[in-house]
């Protein structure tokens, strides 16, 4: 009989990670949060981390109608977030904004979700098929705990029944065990 179960925390932890996870130190406090594994979520940050540097190289104006730059603030609020929320949700699509924010929207057949994150705030909303709204507007102080419930809600409610990484170890149980008397 084989069983698959969850590794738990501590073998994760104990895993060698790549460095580009140690680029953006999460709060000590949050040790317990492992945005990423080896199953997610390298490739999903790599692509998400590279949109976003390329939409900060963007101009003043760069809309025609004098739209402002992404801030330097704003890019690492971003990809703080996005740390976060990569550890339980799909990587989503990402539009700049002429206010300087940038947007991070997920559609599915499920529901609809839209984050707005700019220097000294964040705002999110997520609209299920099924259910009421969920509205939630943070300052930048929250933004490490936001991310994470943002990323749970997206999870929870666009991609149920599907998870952004799941660790496995294998068990092999034999079929005859004597008790220990």
């Amino acid at each position: 009989m084989i069983l698959d179960l969850p590794r738990p925390a501590y073998v994760e932890q104990a895993l060698p990670q790549p460095d580009i996870l140690h680029e953006y130190p999460l709060d000590p406090a949050l040790s317990w949060v492992h945005p990423l594994t080896r199953s997610s979520g390298l490739s999903a940050l790599a692509s998400v981390e590279n949109q976003i540097e390329e939409l900060c190289k963007m101009p003043a104006g760069w809309d025609g109608y004098g739209a402002l730059p992404i801030s330097r603030t704003t890019k690492y609020n971003s990809l703080a977030a996005l740390r976060s929320i990569l550890g339980s949700a799909k990587a989503p699509d990402i539009t700049p904004n002429p206010n300087g924010t940038l947007s991070f929207e997920w559609e599915t057949a499920q529901g609809v979700g839209h984050l707005e994150i700019g220097q000294t705030r964040l705002s999110f909303y997520i609209q299920p098929n099924h259910g009421d709204p969920i509205f939630l507007d943070a300052s930048s102080d929250d933004l490490l705990i936001s991310a994470i419930k943002i990323g749970f809600l997206v999870s929870g409610n666009l991609f149920q029944g599907e998870h952004a990484s799941m660790s496995v170890t294998e068990f092999t149980l034999a079929t005859y065990v004597s008790p220990a008397y």
